[in-house]
């Protein structure tokens, strides 16, 4: 016979041990990269943060223009290869003549560095590919 004590004991162990189970997915999600969550599949370069309140969304006649600020203690030219590497990899292609330019389908991204004194800026611009600038 199942004794009160037995089944309160593995009730907890069981909560226990989802509790823990838990821990490790947060711990291991924090180590996975981090994405622009406006931008969607945009990651963010290690290093930054994004700055609050610096959303900025425009409709115009072909979509959204959209751009938001990060910043962090990153170094410039890896956070460069990160981006470089990565947009590559998420199927962006870098437009000829402009740097830090990207097109991919119907869309633009741009992106504008600002190597400050303390902290690294970074300005992400998203806009539908009719809207880029030439």
């Amino acid at each position: 016979m199942i004794t009160v004590r037995f089944m309160i004991s593995a009730l907890i162990a069981i909560a226990l041990n989802g509790i823990c189970f838990d821990c490790r997915i947060a711990q291991a999600t924090d180590q996975d990269t981090a994405y622009v969550q406006i931008l969607s599949d945009i990651p963010l370069a290690p290093g930054l943060s994004l700055e609050e309140d610096s959303e900025v969304i425009f409709d115009v006649p072909e979509g959204k223009i959209v751009e938001v600020s990060a910043f962090g203690a990153a170094d410039l030219a890896e956070t460069q290869t990160f981006y470089k590497e990565s947009l590559e990899a998420l199927g962006w292609q870098a437009v000829s003549g402009k740097e830090w330019s990207y097109k991919r389908d119907e869309e633009c991204l741009e992106i504008f560095f600002d190597d400050g004194e303390n902290d690294l800026q970074v300005k992400f611009r998203l806009m539908p590919s009719s809207a880029c600038s030439k």
